[in-house]
Order: structure tokens, then sequence, then C-alpha cells
């Protein structure tokens, strides 16, 4: 514990910065990111400068590429004078500051217990308001009504697709509790991490948010297949035995209860079933679209109208989408290298089996949701922390190797 309270007491301004940019109080968190900029050009200015390598100028290629091309292509009513050029600023300038932010961390204080920490610290703030509004919707409500709630400190209405992104990394976090070999101190938050993942089930069931439970489901399947060159075909079978009966005893008793209303009505719902499935036709008219218009499009084919959404619905289509293939180009690339990073992490820590699991869950948990949402127009806060994510396991893969 000595090493995070070591963490804590030297950053724990940047912490406090950091901490009210996951909260985001109504909604302005946004604007940390020029702090955070600010204190990084300013105070880590050297760090920064010999700490961009390769990933870190695919990302600001992309992010400088996207926020110019964004700012003469947008037509978007809500980008006026007052807010407008304040976001294209932080689209342009926060990816590269979370990433370097993310290796001056990991370089700085090279311990797996700050690695967790910071883990937990990102969870935890992401979702604390989202699961106190939630929670507090259900204490007045219970599991009846609209999928989409408000948030404590707003009585504007938010999408329930929004508020099950805010618990990505809660669900992406079971599979770690199938993980025997951990430390003492491992197992706390092996434990600690169930119980988060326990108040998030029941937040995203009230959202009835069919992503995030598959999130859950890869995590735990992503688990099964790295575990199973690691121990025994005894261990390995009890595991599956167990998650099979809870799986049975899950569908035939408690998804009849209250606590899947929403749920049940939503998979009953002609509509709602449509607009999941129709993802792929999205994705295919984007595709065909990219061709035809290179560098972006207003007019959306006539698939858009049938599904009522203007979005592709996959963070790389939409970048294609709104600002053309330059960006997407420079995105698919550190796309790649993140993926490749990812990879060799996993190769240099064999021996940190829960270390790995926490890598490998959380990354998916990421991608899973880029995969099927509009990143930067929806979920743009995620995709800095992702920014942090990679950019603490890029600088653990360096230390690691030397």
């Amino acid at each position: 514990m000595r090493d995070i309270q070591i963490f804590i007491k030297k950053e724990f301004l940047l912490l406090i910065i950091l901490l009210i940019f996951l909260i985001n109080p109504y909604l302005k968190g946004f604007y940390m990111c020029f702090i955070l900029a600010f204190y990084l050009i300013t105070l880590k200015l050297n760090f920064f400068l010999t700490k961009l390598d390769k990933k870190g100028i695919l990302l600001l290629l992309f992010s400088v590429s996207y926020s110019i091309i964004y700012s003469f292509n947008s037509t978007d009513n809500s980008f006026n004078p007052k807010e407008g050029i304040a976001f294209i600023f932080v689209y342009a300038i926060s990816p590269i500051t979370f990433y370097i932010i993310g290796k001056y961390f990991s370089t700085n204080y090279p311990s797996y217990k700050v690695y967790y920490f910071l883990f937990l610290f990102l969870t935890l703030g992401y979702s604390l308001i989202p699961s106190i509004s939630i929670i507090y919707h259900i204490f007045e409500f219970g599991f009846k009504g609209d999928r989409d709630l408000s948030l404590i400190w707003s009585q504007k209405i938010v999408s329930a697709t929004l508020l099950g992104g805010y618990f990505t990394l809660n669900m992406a976090a079971l599979g770690t509790l199938f993980v025997n070999q951990t430390t003492h101190f491992e197992n706390k938050i092996k434990y600690f991490s169930f119980l988060v993942f326990l108040f998030s089930g029941i937040c995203v069931l009230r959202v009835a948010s069919r992503t995030q439970l598959a999130i859950a489901g890869i995590s735990i399947f992503l688990t099964l297949i790295y575990l199973m060159f690691k121990q025994s075909f005894k261990r390995n079978f009890y595991i599956l035995l167990t998650i099979i009966i809870v799986f049975l005893i899950f569908s035939k008793t408690i998804s009849n209860s209250i606590f899947f209303n929403i749920m049940n009505e939503r998979n009953n719902s002609t509509e709602q079933l449509m607009n999941a499935n129709g993802r792929t036709d999205l994705w295919l008219a984007s595709v065909e679209n990219i061709a035809k218009n290179p560098f972006g499009w207003e007019d959306y084919p006539s698939v858009w109208v049938n599904f009522e959404t203007e979005y592709s619905h996959n963070l790389w289509l939409d970048v294609a989408r709104l600002t053309g293939i330059i960006p997407l180009v420079f995105l698919c690339f550190f796309t790649i290298s993140c993926i490749s990073l990812v990879m060799n992490t996993l190769k240099l820590s064999q021996s940190n089996i829960f270390f790995n699991i926490s890598i490998i869950t959380s990354f998916a948990g990421f991608i899973a949701v880029f995969f099927v949402e509009p990143i930067i127009e929806g979920f743009y806060n995620l995709f800095l922390i992702f920014c942090l994510f990679i950019g603490i396991i890029s600088s653990y893969e360096k230390y690691s190797k030397s």
C-alpha cells in the first residue's frame, strides 16, 4: 500500500483534476482537458517531448486532423460560439494529453499496485454519478418506466445508451473473478471489483443495456480462453460447470423477476430488435459511402431513415462520416498499434495472470463499445480514458523490456 500512498501524495492535484473530469459535473467536465493540457505543457514539457512515441504521434495526427476538418464540415447547431470553439480545441489536444499523462503515471510509478489503483480510480470515478442517479431512480420508481433517465444534478434526460456506457469498465472486470493465482492485494482488488460489478449490473439492468451485458459475457469468455492453458483441466472444468449452473439458474428464475421488466420489454419489442439488428446495415452503408464520399458526408442513405439515426454506430465509421478518410487512416493505424501493444504486454508479463486478465478484459470492453456506438460524438470521455489506459500500458511495456 505504500506505493499507492506515495503516488496519491505526490500526484494529489493531478488526480483531483482527473476526478473532476471523470465525474463530469453538470456535463462541464471537458473543461478539465484544458487544465490538464496546460499542466502537461508547462510543468511536464520535457517529459512530453521525450515520451512522444509513434502511437502518440498517430494519436496527435488523428485528433488534430479530426478537429480541423470537423470545424469546417460541422453544421451542428450545438457548436455555437460559446462552446463550439472550446470543443474543437478539446478534440485537438485531449487525446494526446491523456495518453502522455498515462505514460507519466506508469513511468514514474512502475508498480502493479499503482496500476490497479489507477484502473479502479478510472472505473469508479467514471461510473460514480450515473450509479448514484440510477440507484436513486430505482428507489423512487423501481424497475419501471422509461430507460432514459436524468442525472442527479440535472433534469435533462440522458439516453439509456449513454448511461450504459459509463459501466463499461465495471462490467469488463467480471473476468478477473476467475483468476486463481493472485497475491493478497490482487485478491482484495478482485473481490472489490466483483462488488462493483454487482451494483453496476443492477444499474445496467435498469437501463436495459444489452451491450453492457454482452461485455460481461465477453470478459468471461476471454478470461476462460486465456486461463485454459494456464491452469489444470480440473479447474477449467469446475469453472465452466459453475458458469453453466449459474447461467441456467439466472435464465430460469431471476430473468422472470421484477429486475428484468424493462429488459424483457425491450427484448419483446420488434422495434428495439430491429434497431439492434440493423447496425450491420448501417456499417455496410457507411463503408460504401467512404468510397463515394472520401471526405465525409451529410446526406444519409435510406437505411439511416429506416432506423431513425444519423450515426454509423461505430467509432471508425462515424469518424469517416464526419471528417473523411484522412483522420480515419490515422485512427486505424493507432488502433492497430494498440492491439499490437496489448499482445506484446501479455507476452512480457506472462507470470502475472491477474494483471494480464485485467488488461485483456478492459481492452475488450473498450473495443466492444467502440464497435457499436458513435464514440467521438457520444462517448468522448470514454475515448479519453482509453487513451490514458493505452498510455499506462505503453510505458509498462517499455519498462518491462528494459
